[in-house]
This record gives structure tokens, sequence and C-alpha cells, in this order.
């Protein structure tokens, strides 16, 4: 493959990424907003009721923090220019990142019946990845398990650091359907699914992004897998050194 085509590759990647990653927030904000107006567009808002106020305003901040990631990830993207982010100049605390997504997904992971236990290190090391792209992988492993669970369950998070090799280590498993043996090795491939149909309808890139995130950042991600009895996803990823 000559170096345009790669390069031409590389930025319809950047692309579908993009789309990819800004997708499931703007329908979420756009299916709040239509909630919202069809809740309240009747009603008279001289009389509104506490409970409705607090409904209102937790919606609103829901959007508000849909909006800040997308706006976090475009003005990212820009930046980058290319897949390589030049994720060395970036750091984060992955515990943080953790407790961010668990909440941004609350009210997800209780309508799905989905409880979320956390088992986080003490004083873990940051990280060579910044906050949006952390926010992404993370995002990302979560909701592949949610989809994982249809019938509800738990899905279970655990940091530690591994100082002998200074990795910082995050496992998420799950207790969902499980990957069969001959779609596991082809999960980080671009356009790889296998939600084909309806709502779960994916583009197949969410784990070929982080795939490329984590790789750029000399860490490694592997997927363990039963069917029938769920996912483990095993990531490490480098401490991170001031210069």
């Amino acid at each position: 493959m000559s170096k345009n085509n790669v390069q031409t590759s590389d930025s319809f990647t950047l692309i579908s990424g993009l789309a990819h990653e800004l997708d499931s927030p703007l329908k979420s904000i756009l299916a709040r907003t239509r909630k919202l107006i069809s809740d309240y567009k009747s009603r008279d808002f001289e009389f509104i009721s506490y409970k409705d106020f607090k409904v209102i305003i937790t919606t609103l901040e829901q959007i508000e923090r849909q909006l800040e990631h997308c706006s976090q990830t475009t003005s990212r993207m820009m930046f980058v220019g290319k897949r390589q982010a030049r994720l060395a100049d970036n750091n984060c605390q992955i515990n943080d990142i953790i407790k961010n997504v668990g909440a941004g997904l609350s009210q997800q992971l209780e309508s799905s019946r989905i409880k979320l236990v956390t088992r986080l290190g003490k004083e873990l090391p940051r990280i060579t990845v910044g906050p949006i792209e952390s926010h992404q992988i993370i995002h990302n492993v979560l909701m592949n398990a949610v989809q994982a669970m249809p019938g509800g369950g738990v899905i279970k998070v655990k940091t530690s650091f591994d100082k002998a090799y200074g990795l910082v280590d995050i496992d998420v498993a799950d207790e969902g359907v499980g990957i069969t043996p001959d779609h596991l090795p082809k999960v980080f491939e671009p356009f790889f699914t296998t939600k084909e149909r309806g709502v779960e309808k994916s583009a197949g890139l969410g784990l070929s992004i982080i795939y490329s995130i984590i790789n750029a950042a000399g860490g490694s991600i592997h997927i363990k897998s039963s069917l029938r009895k769920g996912t483990t996803v095993q990531i490490s990823l480098p401490v991170y050194k001031a210069k």
C-alpha cells in the first residue's frame, strides 16, 4: 500500500471514529430534549412543582455533560489531525475517569438493571493517556458490557498498579452473552461488529479506536470471553513520567 493510500485510510478512520464517538451522546441529547418538550410544552409554569423543576434541571445537567463530551472530542480531534494523538503529552488519573463515566451512565445502567461495582486501587499514579482518550476507552468498554447484558447483571471494574512493570491495570468484567471463539480474534478490526440489528446496530469502530489509542500510548489490551459466561477486558497503560 502506498503512503498516500495509508494517509487516506487513516483520515477515513479518523472521520469515522469521530462520527461514532459523537453519535451516542447526540442521540441521547435528542431523546432527552424531545421528552422534555413533550412533557412540559403544555404545562403552566406558574404552578410548576419542585419535583418537576428538579426533573428539568437534572435533564439539563445531563445534556450539559454530554455536550461537553462532544465539544471536548471535536476539539481533541481537530488538534490531533491524525490518529497519532501526541498522547505522551497528556496524562490523567484513571480512577477519576471511571467515576465520571459511571456517573454519566448511571441512568442507563439503572434502566438496564445493571449494577456497576468498582474496586479502585488507592493512590494510583497517573497514566500516559489524556482524559479525553481515557474517557473514550472506559466509555466504549462499559457500553460494550451493557449491550452484552440485555437481561441485566453486574459489571465489575478493578484498577491496580503493577510497580514492577510501571503499568496501571484496568480490568472490566461483565456477565454477558460472551464472544464466540471465531469472533474473538476480529474484535479489534475496524468495522467488525456483531451488532447488526435495531437500536444496537454498531459501526464496529469502538474497540478499533481504543486499541489504536492504547497501542499509541505503549499500552496493551486483551479480551477473554466465554459464551453465556461473560467477557473480561484487561487493559494496561504506562505510568506518566513528568519531563
